[in-house]
């Protein structure tokens, strides 16, 4: 698994051995984020190796880093953080037929593997998708992982449909700026709570409303909308979701739960979503892209060398828009 790739299935010779990573040795929020060498993986027979030019930072990576996961043992220390990508197929397995070198893709990668803080990815051929023509690698990297959670969290959970209306709790972050503008896009009336400080950015994504959440609590000015989506953690949002959704309603939530009871009796729908890896998803967002109905707002760009302080950004919750590391 991890030998060196021959030369003779890539479109560049990879004349290393080993890759320059950014990886955990430990669980915790003290852990550091080491910069080294590890090995070049080789793809499997239903795998693509993938060059990386960038990698998107989120949320997730700073949660398994502090030890989310960590008593489930579905990840093998020492654990390269990351999972999406952008980049270019430099080598494939004997049964991808549907990619070819060369081709310049983005993915979301499963979060029970391996990640992308790396300069190569071994990764399913069926979870790797065409980026979208209208961005570039780097921008394309801060997309897969979180427009997919915004994808899922408006449709595959909460069934968002035209004429209905959303309200998305952080809607300034990766996650919500995507939200936003889907939700838009699917005919939706949105209602974004953020910041008063991004306002300006919030409403420019197509939000027809905005709460700032520092000083209006969003039940005082919204009055039982279809779908609570609730991004943002901590205290009692989802508790409040519950209150405010109309009857029969739903609240998705991408990090707090509630107990069964809490939300059966208030004649309400809630999902505890887990995104899930899923080029169908990923494809449709491309054409989003490429159809200008999404945007991509970097917040920040670093080196790999500067992973260490990425991460960081994104766990004090500063980012508006998205955090990519570039590889080359």
């Amino acid at each position: 698994m991890n030998q060196a790739v021959n030369a003779s299935q890539t479109t560049t010779p990879i004349i290393n051995s080993t890759m320059q990573a950014a990886y955990i040795e430990s669980y915790g929020e003290q852990s550091p984020l080491m910069i080294g060498t590890r090995p070049i993986p080789t793809p499997a027979a239903d795998q693509v190796l993938i060059r990386i030019a960038a990698a998107g930072v989120n949320p997730v990576d700073f949660h398994i880093r502090n030890g989310l996961i960590a008593d489930t043992k579905v990840h093998t220390l020492p654990l390269i953080l990351g999972w999406d990508a952008a980049g270019t197929v430099v080598a494939k397995g004997a049964d991808v037929t549907h990619h070819e070198l060369g081709d310049e893709v983005f993915v979301f990668a499963p979060i029970a593997q391996q990640g992308t803080y790396a300069q190569y990815l071994a990764v399913d051929a069926n979870l790797v998708v065409a980026k979208p023509n209208t961005i570039n690698m780097t921008e394309s990297a801060g997309v897969p992982l979180a427009a997919t959670t915004a994808w899922q969290g408006l449709v595959t959970e909460g069934g968002l449909q035209a004429g209905q209306t959303v309200l998305i709790v952080g809607a300034a972050g990766g996650v919500g700026g995507f939200a936003v503008q889907m939700a838009k896009a699917l005919g939706a009336h949105v209602v974004a709570s953020a910041s008063g400080k991004n306002q300006a950015y919030v409403t420019g994504l197509g939000a027809d409303e905005f709460i700032d959440y520092k000083t209006t609590r969003f039940e005082d000015r919204v009055n039982q909308p279809d779908l609570v989506f609730v991004i943002s953690s901590g205290g009692d949002l989802v508790k409040r979701a519950l209150n405010v959704v109309r009857p029969g309603g739903t609240v998705v939530s991408t990090l707090d739960d509630v107990a069964a009871e809490e939300w059966d009796a208030n004649q309400v729908t809630f999902k505890r979503m887990w995104v899930q890896p899923n080029a169908d998803d990923l494809a449709i967002i491309a054409n989003m892209i490429d159809q200008g109905q999404v945007k991509v707002r970097l917040d920040r760009v670093y080196t790999l060398a500067q992973a260490s302080d990425a991460l960081a950004r994104s766990e004090a919750q500063l980012a508006v828009g998205k955090i990519v590391i570039e590889m080359i």
